[in-house]
């Protein structure tokens, strides 16, 4: 390639030989002019400043420039007037012989095969013609100057400069290409080592959990099986389990800003208080993983594990918070428990959620019976999916009374599971495995189709002014997904009006998305909301002042022996005058003995309950067509 000093040098000695040419000494100086600019101008149009050098040397009226396309064509780099750029030209014999070097002029190009069809109305094949080669690059290529129909052709002194300026030209293309592969190798080169120190970024934030900046799930993944390939026959290795105890709760009581910098304390916790062969990992929101690599005896992770556990029960600081948790270990072995990761995790998954039900902040290794139990877990989940396919969920109702005529106002649907041997499941069973196994939205629009398919029966037996609220969980409530689903269903029936929700008080601390996001489609729909078990979870009479709830069930924990528990009896009235200041109904709950409900007739002003004292669930198909209330 030749370089930039040559091009120059041939500049110099075209100015030297100036005076060998049969052209004025100004339009030598507008070519050499022409080709600087084709050398010094880095703009997308290389040809733009040089047609104007040029046409005080050659007096064209039309300018093209012709490269080499793979499919035998030419297409128009650039041309005078731009109207022409992009047309495409048939590579005939006399462009070739152009193209291999050779200068030409034509009074008439009508014989020419290149023009037999003219690639624009703006060009006729009667206009004469200079054609001078160009290369460029590896491509060739070829200027054409047309001028006027009927003025003179370009005649020899024409042929002569149109020689030097096609040399020029290309040395001037080469001197460009040269500088532009150089700035184009230093740009490749800057960018390379943009992308390398991208990739290991995007390489660490691919396999670190942005928050804690421990490795995450994949990433502990890859970890923890490297270290099984590579373990050697004597060398040990077992794994943790580790959810922080009631993570949910700091979140609700503080918020999730307080519970992101407590995962950060717990997270360098644990990183500081294992050796330096361990591994940590966030897998997911509230849960680690820990990878024991070359230990010598289970007692040496039970060792770690007990200083892990203590390290994370002292007292937290967190954002001005005094924090105090804890959190729970399941611990697997290798290869007793597992010779892969998931066998070894859902080992350690099942000692951890063991030991949550015996004692949070505790260490539970994994042991057969505890496979047992995981396993009728697992048989459960099946039959729950074939039971969700069959539709075996049904809807007992128990009714809400008025207490004073003692007459039917409503209905509570209460989900029970028919299996195929017509056996009756109660919630207890199945519900909280449901949500575990991430089953309770179907169950539950599974009770919406039954209370619909119920209703016309219900309100031909009591009355179309009876309501009828069935549950929602309160991780259900708050899933703005889920509730747009159920609304929508509920909102194409035409009993939308007759419905209400019920939802547990721990549903209604996620303030924030119940009042901004949930509470106004349900309002919008004219579906009503209860809050269920008031007084048994964490809130408190600030909630009903922060919730516009439509009624209050009062957890019947407050109602059982009402008559004879004061303090019970002075939390009862608070929450009874704030709902009435409110607008909110209260239903008593679990009304069980006459006394209780005596109390409430005569101490109190509540006057809608419930409970097997009024009437028990029942399926619409086996009760009578009427009943009356029975207060023993």
């Amino acid at each position: 390639m030749k370089s930039t000093e040559e091009l120059r040098e041939a500049l110099v000695k075209l100015q030297l030989e100036n005076h060998a040419l049969s052209i004025d000494k100004a339009q030598a100086a507008l070519l050499i002019g022409a080709v600087e600019k084709l050398l010094g101008d880095d703009s997308e149009d290389p040809f733009a400043g040089a047609f104007a050098a040029l046409r005080g040397v050659f007096d064209f009226r039309h300018a093209v420039v012709l490269v080499e396309q793979g499919s035998g064509e030419l297409h128009t780099l650039i041309a005078d007037p731009l109207l022409l750029a992009g047309s495409r030209w048939a590579a005939g014999p006399f462009f070739a012989k152009v193209m291999a070097g050779r200068v030409a002029t034509t009074i008439s190009n009508e014989a020419l095969a290149e023009w037999a069809i003219a690639p624009s109305a703006l060009l006729s094949p009667r206009q004469p013609a200079l054609y001078l080669p160009l290369k460029m690059r590896a491509q060739r290529g070829l200027m054409i100057l047309l001028r006027d129909i009927g003025e003179e052709g370009f005649d020899r002194g024409h042929v002569v400069l149109a020689r030097k300026f096609a040399l020029l030209a290309s040395l001037a293309f080469a001197a460009r290409s040269q500088r532009q592969d150089k700035a184009e190798s230093d740009r490749l080169k800057l960018v390379t080592e943009r992308l390398e120190q991208s990739r290991a970024e995007l390489s660490y934030r691919a396999n670190h959990d942005e928050l804690t900046e421990l490795p995450n799930r994949a990433f502990m993944h890859e970890l923890v099986h490297d270290a099984l390939v590579s373990c050697h026959r004597d060398q040990k290795i077992a794994l943790a389990f580790v959810d922080v105890d009631d993570f949910k709760r700091v979140n609700d009581l503080y918020s999730h800003s307080v519970g992101d910098a407590l995962l950060k304390e717990v997270a360098t916790r644990v990183r500081t208080a294992i050796r330096h062969d361990d591994v940590v990992g966030r897998i997911s929101g509230d849960e680690f993983v820990i990878l024991f690599r070359g230990y010598n005896s289970e007692a040496d992770v039970r060792s770690t594990a007990d200083r892990l556990v203590a390290a994370l029960k002292h007292p937290m600081t967190v954002d001005g918070c005094d924090l105090r948790l804890s959190a729970t270990f399941g611990i697997a072995l290798y290869p007793d428990h597992g010779r892969s990761y998931d066998d070894l995790r859902r080992a350690a998954d099942i000692a951890m959620y063991t030991a949550k039900h015996t004692a949070k902040g505790s260490v539970s290794y994994f042991t057969a019976e505890m496979g047992v139990a995981a396993l009728a877990q697992m048989r459960l989940e099946e039959r729950l999916r074939q039971a969700i396919a069959a539709q075996e969920f049904r809807c007992a109702y128990q009714p809400k009374f008025d207490l004073t005529s003692m007459t039917v106002v409503g209905f509570e649907a209460l989900v029970r599971w028919i299996d195929d041997d017509r056996q009756v499941h109660q919630p207890l069973s199945f519900i909280e495995a449901a949500g575990r196994f991430g089953l309770l939205d179907d169950i539950t629009m599974l009770v919406v189709e039954d209370v619909l398919r119920s209703l016309p029966l219900l309100d031909h037996r009591y009355g179309a002014a009876t309501l009828v609220s069935f549950n929602v969980s309160a991780r259900q409530i708050v899933n703005v997904a889920f509730m747009d689903r159920l609304v929508a269903r509920l909102g194409a029936s035409p009993w939308c009006r007759r419905l209400m929700l019920e939802a547990t008080e721990e549903a209604f601390i996620e303030s924030d998305i119940l009042r901004n996001i949930v509470i106004p489609k349900l309002r919008q729909a004219g579906i009503r909301l209860s809050i269920d078990d008031f007084g048994r979870g964490y809130s408190s009479l600030s909630t009903l002042a922060d919730i516009p709830a439509d009624e209050v069930k009062v957890d019947r924990a407050f109602i059982t022996d009402i008559a004879q528990r004061p303090r019970n009896q002075i939390v009862l009235k608070a929450i009874e005058s704030l709902c009435g200041a409110l607008g909110m109904a209260v239903i008593a709950e679990g009304i069980e003995t006459k006394e209780e409900l005596d109390y409430l007739m005569e101490h109190t002003s509540i006057r809608s309950g419930q409970g097997f004292l009024l009437k028990r669930p029942f399926f619409i198909e086996d009760e009578p067509a009427n009943f009356q209330s029975q207060p023993a």
